[in-house]
C-alpha cells in the first residue's frame, strides 16, 4: 500500500512539475533561461528529497505504526505481550527520530534549508514525544501528532512556494 501511495505521489509531483514547466515555457524570453533552469532544478530536487523523507522513516517505523493501528482498533494485547509491543514501538520511534536526524538536505535546496530544518525538528520532536508516551500505561499521541502536523504544514508551505502540489508525509508514514 505504501509503495502504491509513493508511486502515486511521485506521479502527481512529476505531472505537476511537467505542467508547470510547460506553462512557463511560452512566457520565457530568449535573453536568459538560467533562472528558469535553476527553478526547475530546485523543484526536481525538492520532489526527489520530499519522496525520500517518508521512505527513510518507513524503513524503521513499522513497530510504531503497528502499535498505533492496534491501539486505534482497540486490539492491543495485554500483559507481557503488550509490554513487548510497547518496547518495540519505543525503539521504532527512536529509530524514526534518528532517521529524520540523518536526512541530509541537498545543496540545491540550500535556500530552503531553514524551513526544512525546522520541519525536521518538529518531526523529531513528534517521534520523541511518541517514545515518551509509550512509557505510560495509556499512551496518547495527540500532542505528538500535532507536532508532526506542524512539520507537514511547514513542508506544504515550502512545496506551495515552489509551485508544487501539497501533500502529507504524516499520511505516508503512519500506515
Amino acid at each position: 500500500m505504501k509503495k502504491l501511495w509513493a508511486i502515486g505521489l511521485s506521479a502527481t509531483f512529476l505531472l505537476t512539475a511537467c505542467s508547470e514547466e510547460e506553462a512557463t515555457e511560452p512566457k520565457e524570453t530568449t535573453t536568459s533561461t538560467e533562472p528558469s533552469d535553476d527553478t526547475s532544478e530546485v523543484k526536481k530536487e525538492m520532489m526527489k528529497f520530499y519522496m525520500a523523507i517518508p521512505n527513510t522513516i518507513n524503513a524503521v517505523d513499522e513497530d510504531l505504526n503497528k502499535f498505533e493501528m492496534d491501539q486505534a482498533e482497540e486490539a492491543l494485547p495485554e500483559g507481557e505481550e503488550l509490554q513487548a509491543m510497547k518496547d518495540a514501538a519505543i525503539a521504532s520511534a527512536n529509530e524514526a527520530a534518528n532517521a529524520v536526524e540523518s536526512l541530509e538536505i541537498p545543496e540545491t535546496l540550500k535556500d530552503q534549508e531553514e524551513q526544512l530544518t525546522s520541519a525536521f525538528a518538529s518531526m523529531r520532536e513528534s517521534y520523541e514525544l511518541k517514545a515518551e508516551e509509550l512509557t505510560k500505561e495509556s499512551p496518547s499521541f495527540e500532542e505528538a501528532n500535532e507536532k508532526f502536523n506542524e512539520a507537514d504544514a511547514q513542508l506544504n508551505e515550502l512545496l506551495e512556494e515552489l509551485e508544487l502540489a501539497a501533500s502529507s508525509i504524516y499520511n505516508e508514514v503512519s500506515q
